[in-house]
């Protein structure tokens, strides 16, 4: 995932979400574009974990002597929630009995820089991987506590929500730095920048749910690991969930054939713990690895490629248990 700031330029674009703002606090518009893709108002989509981008601007009202802009907040919330749900099938489906999840999900809480009074931002991100909606919320507040925010509506319909799995792919992107690695929750099937995990208050609960991190191996090549496992970093985490590993000799038509939740318990309870376990070390495209979470879900990991563009990456798929 990408984050950019840049210095707000005059040029023509069509703007979204243009309706009155609700305070004189700073304007905020979103970019509706086909070409490039920008999405700025509500969509249907049937592509589990699919990438979007969005364009946002902002501006204080008073360019010259206004008060400056101050935070951006980006913020999800996940209906009815955001893990794979078991629907029943021998009786029927009361929607009143699925988990909610009762507070948004922080994926920025940033300060900007002093003085600013107009930037213009890019942000890609990941959609769900289960059925339900998500709505994204985009706020920009001033020096004195003005603010206004556009959303947009993100809905899924995921032909494979009665399966007693969850599956789905996952693109894991290179670090730059140790503070821009890829994260990833293997219920949900989110993977978070490092900067939604920072140590705002409102963030430092995504760490709770982090199941591994993208690990940068010696030499070009890439591995996974728990945030738990010793050689990654992650200063200020009071809590840090053991994920284990286990080697497999599973090929991909094996991967596509484990199917259902005693297979994929078998699958990691048939493997070969690593090294330690708590990390892979140098993977290999068509391997599959078997995991188990902190929580007890098991299930699989077949790493399909290592995309170099836009950025490096490794491109995965997975199945876990419900």
């Amino acid at each position: 995932m990408r984050l950019r700031l840049l210095l707000l330029l005059l040029f023509p674009v069509l703007l979204a979400g243009c309706n009155p703002d609700p305070n004189p606090g700073p304007r905020i518009d979103l970019v509706g574009s086909t070409s490039p893709a920008f999405i700025s108002s509500d969509r249907l989509s049937t592509t589990p974990a699919d990438t979007f981008t969005t364009r946002l601007f902002a501006e204080a009202r008073d360019t010259v002597n206004g008060p400056a802009l101050t935070r951006l907040r980006i913020t999800v919330d996940y209906t009815p929630t955001r893990n794979p749900y078991t629907y029943p099938t021998t009786t029927a489906f009361d929607p009143d009995l699925v988990p909610k999840d009762t507070l948004p999900l922080v994926y920025l809480d940033s300060v900007l820089a002093p003085g600013k009074r107009a930037i213009a931002f890019q942000y890609t991100a990941v959609t769900r991987s289960t059925s339900g909606q998500e709505r994204w919320t985009f706020q920009i507040e001033d020096a004195e506590g003005g603010s206004n925010k556009r959303s947009y509506q993100l809905t899924l319909r995921n032909p494979d929500s009665l399966l007693t799995y969850h599956r789905y792919s996952m693109r894991l992107q290179a670090p730059r730095t140790r503070k821009s690695r890829s994260f990833a929750t293997l219920a949900s099937g989110l993977v978070l920048p490092a900067f939604a995990l920072s140590s705002s208050p409102d963030q430092i609960a995504n760490r709770d749910s982090v199941d591994l991190v993208y690990q940068p191996i010696t030499g070009g090549q890439a591995g996974l690991a728990a945030p738990a496992d010793p050689t990654v970093t992650l200063t200020g985490w009071l809590r840090k969930r053991t994920t284990q590993f286990r080697r497999t000799t599973l090929d991909a038509n094996a991967f596509g054939s484990a199917d259902t939740t005693p297979e994929l318990v078998a699958a990691f309870d048939a493997g070969t713990a690593f090294t330690p376990s708590t990390r892979t070390g140098s993977l290999s495209k068509g391997q599959v690895v078997a995991f188990r979470t902190a929580t007890g879900k098991s299930g699989l990991i077949l790493i399909e490629d290592f995309p170099t563009a836009p950025a490096a990456a490794i491109q995965a798929q997975v199945r876990i248990t419900k």
